[in-house]
């Protein structure tokens, strides 16, 4: 069974995190990244998505005013980032069935909270085919990094 679990500093994640295969994160930061920079920050929420107690997947769940640089609203809105799936797990639906719990997930977690948001790169087809599929539709406004332009997405919650 498929969950979203909230990072804590402990051995156990700290050896999940460890060993998660993660060799190419062109579209996305590491685990190991992303952490860092949650790490003294309260409106970041790191995730875990575990495959019983496998971890097969991570994101990061932001509020406040970060949110504003994908033009969103910091009251209302939460942005997804870091989001990616363990290379040797891949093609297994995980990264679909995570999105799909995230919104209960959300709306517990932020009840003020009305939309989900994300950047996806342009050149990241089937990131981007997979959020159509899970319901994300595309804001019409664009974004900029590393990789170049960034479509901004949204989901109602």
């Amino acid at each position: 069974m498929l969950t979203l679990v909230n990072y804590q500093d402990n051995r156990e994640d700290r050896a999940r995190v460890a060993a998660y295969p993660l060799e190419d994160p062109t579209f996305t930061a590491t685990p190991q990244q992303a952490l860092a920079i949650a790490r003294d920050d309260d409106r970041r929420l790191p995730l875990m998505v575990l495959n019983a107690t496998e971890m097969v997947g991570f994101l990061v769940l932001i509020t406040g005013a970060d949110v504003q640089e994908v033009g969103a609203d910091p009251a209302t809105a939460v942005l997804i980032r870091s989001l990616s799936i363990a290379e040797t797990q891949r093609g297994r639906g995980f990264a679909a069935m995570a999105l799909t719990l995230l919104p209960a997930f959300v709306r517990q977690r932020y009840p003020a909270a009305t939309e989900l948001t994300l950047a996806v790169d342009h050149g990241n087809l089937p990131a981007q085919k997979l959020y159509a599929k899970v319901g994300y539709i595309d804001t019409g406004r664009r974004g900029y990094g590393t990789y170049g332009e960034q479509i901004i997405l949204t989901q109602a919650l």
